[in-house]
């Protein structure tokens, strides 16, 4: 049975909807519904007393996104932890799917799946516009067909749908609070996972629909007001992170990743990627392009010590401009130096000097403003 824990906060006709959509499309007695209703004054409360199938617990304040989590989490009785926005609609065969991707392997820590509006790129394109509920499950039924070869290892998932397992529960407790009222604890959730010897996994064969951040947005009228308090909130919560964790404010860069595979990389290249951070560039070239030797050198110690459980060939260099040369491989077929490596023309050749005949070092030279990716052959 999976557990499926929902935050309530001035979002009844959403969440009317949200609860409807998974009586409708999760099979009966395969799950439980625990809402934590956030002290809504909106009707929620009123609503849920008469929802017999959900077990509720009615907070007199609003206690923020990782507390309610962790109160919901706390009286959950699932083999799996499902955490789930409000302003979601579930679509045919998303439970089962999800949890099929969840136990393919033991090494799965979490799995999140894709979405009309969300970032880390778990976003695609839809064909519908709400109110049509028809034309959404009517995409969603053609979408959502198991396919194992559309599932993604993630450094970070998005926590409007995470599933996890009660292992990771049970060995790494609950959301940490001092993210209240909520944002960057999907990433640290994420990355405590990873710590933790698991890994995430996207399933980009699996699609519900996302009306994004309804709940923050209902906290003030006035919504140029509300989009400032909301930036302050992500601005304030990325500095905790970044000081929890010891990374730099780039930690979640993919960088030239997404320009540096092509026609001239194949099967088995040795490619080696310049400061990746936490690994998420390293992640995303594994998927744009298969079968690639990756390999990365990080300048930051608590970036390197998360990138390297990626299991990739992940170096440490404290200074890229000085001591890089110690670490570099030899006979590669590329080298991508990243937005915040800065080539001049002899650093260039002199990384020329580590590649194949044929091998390319891949950077970006700045023109006014804009940027563009440029390609040395040697």
């Amino acid at each position: 049975m999976t557990s499926i824990i929902i935050l309530s906060y001035n979002t009844k006709d959403i969440l009317s909807i949200c609860l409807d959509s998974i009586r409708l499309h999760t099979d009966p007695g395969t799950y439980e519904l625990i809402v934590v209703d956030n002290a809504s004054k909106d009707g929620s409360v009123e609503y849920l007393k008469q929802q017999s199938d959900v077990r509720v617990i009615y907070n007199s304040e609003n206690v923020g996104f990782p507390k309610g989590c962790n109160q919901g989490l706390s009286i959950a009785r699932g083999e799996e932890l499902l955490l789930l926005n409000s302003d979601t609609i579930v679509t045919p065969r998303w439970l089962e799917q999800l949890r099929h991707c969840l136990y393919a392997s033991p090494k799965t820590g979490a799995v999140s799946c894709v979405t009309n509006s969300c970032s880390n790129l778990q976003q695609i394109e839809v064909p519908y516009e709400l109110p049509d509920l028809e034309g959404l499950f009517a995409f969603a039924e053609s979408f959502n067909q198991q396919d194992s070869s559309r599932w993604e290892r993630r450094m970070k998932l998005i926590m409007f749908c995470y599933i996890f397992k009660r292992e990771i529960y049970e060995r790494l407790g609950g959301l940490d609070e001092r993210f209240t009222p909520g944002n960057y604890e999907d990433d640290d959730y994420s990355f405590r996972i990873w710590q933790a010897g698991y890994e995430c996994i996207l399933a980009k064969d699996t699609f519900i629909h996302h009306i994004n951040h309804a709940s923050f947005k209902k906290t003030d009228s006035d919504s140029r007001a509300s989009a400032r308090k909301f930036n302050e909130l992500l601005t304030r919560n990325k500095k905790k992170f970044m000081d929890k964790w010891g990374v730099t404010e780039n930690f979640a860069a993919i960088g030239d990743a997404a320009y540096c595979f092509g026609e001239y990389l194949q099967a088995g290249d040795r490619v080696l990627l310049f400061d990746v951070h936490t690994g998420f560039a390293l992640l995303h070239l594994e998927q744009l392009k298969k079968d690639l030797r990756l390999m990365g050198i990080c300048s930051n110690k608590a970036e390197y010590e998360l990138a390297k459980l990626t299991g990739f060939d992940v170096q440490y260099c404290s200074n890229l401009g000085r001591d890089i040369w110690r670490v570099l491989p030899h006979e590669l077929d590329a080298i991508i130096a990243g937005n915040d490596i800065a080539l001049d023309e002899g650093a260039v050749k002199s990384l020329l000097e580590y590649v194949r005949p044929g091998g390319r070092v891949c950077y970006r030279v700045k023109q006014g403003d804009e940027y563009s990716v440029v390609y040395n052959t040697k």
